[in-house]
């Protein structure tokens, strides 16, 4: 069983991806373009910045599977 992921606001997110190496490759509107490289595997995804806002579950979900091939399962959690 998976843990479930609860409510993060934007600013989590934004922090936990930079600390485990997310590089911001811009943004475009409300929506900022993380990079990660983890032993020569790179991903990318794109997080909402709506100003202290926590991201809808579906959003998170997404986020974070986006990452998982870099960072592994539950990375998020």
């Amino acid at each position: 069983l998976e843990p479930r992921l609860n409510l993060v606001k934007v600013r989590e997110v934004n922090r936990r991806i930079e600390r485990l190496g997310g590089l911001n490759m811009g943004q475009r509107g409300s929506h900022r373009k993380y990079k990660v490289t983890v032993d020569g595997t790179t991903v990318s995804t794109v997080v909402p910045q709506h100003a202290g806002r926590d991201i809808p579950i579906g959003t998170l979900s997404a986020i974070q599977r986006d990452l998982e091939p870099a960072l592994g399962k539950g990375w998020l959690s």
